[in-house]
């Protein structure tokens, strides 16, 4: 199973799981980099039909960052966050003391 993720210069790379290795452009060897997560989802579907529809990495909701293989989430109303990050881990911090 594949999933897209955001770089940091607002392209989008697709990774293999459970390893996260990076998706080669089967034709010329290259790492796939896409402009957008639609171009991404494209480009997928043709390349591997049989696979399932792509998605996007789950990403904590309150810092933004994707979880790795190893990370550990909380879920939280039906969002995914960072142990430390849940809302009820934050407002604890926030309260003056």
């Amino acid at each position: 199973m594949a999933e897209a993720r955001r770089l940091r210069g607002g392209k989008w790379r697709l990774y293999m799981t459970p390893n996260l290795a990076p998706i080669r452009d089967p034709e010329t060897g290259e790492i796939a980099t896409f402009d957008s997560l639609d171009d991404a989802r494209r480009w997928w579907a043709d390349v591997e039909p049989s696979e399932p529809p792509l998605d996007e990495s789950i990403k904590c909701a309150w810092c933004g960052a994707y979880f790795g293989g190893a990370s550990t989430w909380a879920l939280y109303a039906g969002r995914y966050y960072h142990p430390s990050h849940t809302p009820q881990d934050t407002a604890l911090r926030r309260r003056p003391g």
